[in-house]
Parts: structure tokens; C-alpha cells; sequence
């Protein structure tokens, strides 16, 4: 069956718009082959793309469907659209939580063909990292499809056990929340030594960039970096016994694995 649209959005998420913007800026799709939800959200789709009557509509016209929802209102979503969907179309979940199992049962006048992702800010730079796994009726067409989409935005990871891509949401997906966390107290901690607020996040944001930078680039491992800038009663060694001392490292491990269990509790019982 030949479909008016390469890609159906179900879903009017920050995570969707972003994903949106890159295959558009790319060039990856022109906006006339991009049919979106309906949504009370201003801007909440790039310019250009068609904004659908209803979710029905997205289904109808084209056979590639993101699924871009909470995991809480999917089901009453699935419902809406479930008599629409064939096993023609290709069901891409960026939901978090939600299994491939999960997803194809919420239609099952078909053997359901879904590929869970799980993508992350940056993607709309270039420079994200999507976590990808092939459900059971998915073919590995299908994977690289998917996967070929996703490296529009950057680079992706095949997951071939499912129960990790909670740990993939843990790392990658919320990641970037980690980090600006971070670099939040960096700035903080740089003003209050004097730095103007534009100076301290400069500074603070060009020295982690240009740190994960040389983490890809040299293929160092992160502690082979930290050792070489961390010289013998030096500032920087002053600054990591305050960060030991402080269980920096048993805090930010207990807030990945919370996270990860989140991800873990969604899938079981999403709650409003």
C-alpha cells in the first residue's frame, strides 16, 4: 500500500518536535511528507508539516507511525486507532517504559510490527544517541530503517535484550538532565569565585564540551582522562577529595538506577 506521507507523528512531545526539526533541517524529509497530531500546544510542530484532523488521520496516511506519548495516555491513543492500524505500518516507540510486547497488544487485529527507541536532546544537533530494539514481528528491514532514520540526529545503539533498554532511558535518555545538573553547579560555584554569569557559563560549557569531545575522539576511558588532568597537590586533585568526600560519584549512581527503575515501574503500571 502506498501512503501521501513517509511519517505519521502520533504525539505532540518536546521529544517528537525535536526529532521533527532534524529530518527536517537534514533534509531527510521535506515537510509535506510529515503528518502530525493535532495539538493545543503553540509551535508545538515545525512549520510546513500537516497538522492532521485526528490521530485516525496520522494512521491513514502513512505507513511509518512515531509514537510519541506518555506512557499513560497511550492506551486510550491505541484504542482511538486501533482498528486503523495494519500490519502495513511500522510502529516506532519513543515511549519510555513501554515494551514492544505492550505496544503490539494494544492492537491486535495484527501481529504488530514495533521498534522501541529511545533517543535524547541532542539528537536535534547531531549529536544524540538513540537506543534501538526490534520487537518480535519487527523484521531486521525494519531495524535499519529505523535505524537509518535515527542517525539523522547521530549515532544509535542496537539493543538486542529488551529489559536494558530501561538502563539505555537511565543513561542516554535522561543524560542530559545529569549534566546540566552539573554544569548548573559549575556555574553557581564560578560566580560565587568572582565570574560574571555569562563568563561562568562559558566557561563551564566549553570545558565539559571540549571534555566529551576528547572522550570520543581519543577513546579513552573516562578515568584515564581524569587521571591526566589530575596532577599531585594540584587544584584539580584539591576539587576531587571534596567530590569523594562529598559521595559525588554514589549519588549519581543511585540517580541512574532510580531512574532506570522509573523506567522499570512505567512499563508494569503507568499511572496519571
Amino acid at each position: 500500500m502506498t501512503y501521501p506521507y513517509a511519517l505519521g507523528v502520533i504525539g505532540s512531545g518536546h521529544i517528537a518536535a525535536v526529532i521533527v526539526r532534524r529530518l527536517l533541517s537534514t533534509g531527510y524529509y521535506s515537510a509535506d511528507r510529515i503528518i502530525v497530531s493535532p495539538s493545543r500546544k503553540v509551535a508545538a510542530h515545525p512549520l510546513g508539516t500537516r497538522v492532521a484532523e485526528d490521530n485516525g488521520s496520522v494512521v491513514r496516511g502513512a505507513g511509518r507511525l512515531l509514537i510519541s506519548v506518555t506512557p499513560q495516555v497511550f492506551p486510550a491513543v491505541a484504542a482511538e486507532v486501533a482498528d486503523l492500524v495494519t500490519d502495513q505500518h511500522l510502529l516506532v516507540s519513543v515511549m519510555a517504559g513501554m515494551s514492544t510486547d505492550r505496544v503490539a497488544a494494544a492492537f491486535p487485529r495484527v501481529a504488530a510490527r514495533v521498534v522501541r527507541c529511545m533517543p535524547n536532546l541532542p539528537f536535534g544537533l547531531g549529536s544524540g544517541v538513540t537506543g534501538i530494539f526490534r520487537g518480535r514481528h519487527a523484521s531486521l528491514e525494519d531495524l535499519e530503517s529505523v535505524g537509518h532514520l535515527f542517525h539523522a540526529g547521530g549515532t544509535t545503539v542496537e539493543i538486542v535484550d529488551e529489559a536494558l533498554m530501561d538502563a539505555v532511558t537511565a543513561v542516554a535518555g535522561s543524560g542530559p538532565a545529569y549534566f546540566y545538573y552539573f554544569v548548573e553547579t559549575m556555574i553557581d560555584a564560578g560566580i560565587a569565585a568572582g565570574l560574571s554569569p555569562t563568563e561562568a557559563q562559558t566557561l563551564a560549557a566549553y570545558a565539559c564540551m571540549g571534555a566529551g569531545a576528547m572522550l570520543l575522539d581519543r577513546g579513552a576511558s573516562p578515568r584515564e582522562l581524569r587521571e591526566a588532568v589530575t596532577s599531585p597537590g594540584g587544584t584539580t586533585e584539591a576539587a576531587m577529595e571534596v567530590l569523594t568526600i562529598g559521595h559525588v560519584a554514589l549519588s549519581v549512581r543511585q540517580a541512574v538506577l532510580a531512574a532506570f527503575r522509573r523506567g522499570q515501574e512505567l512499563g508494569r503500571h503507568p499511572c496519571p
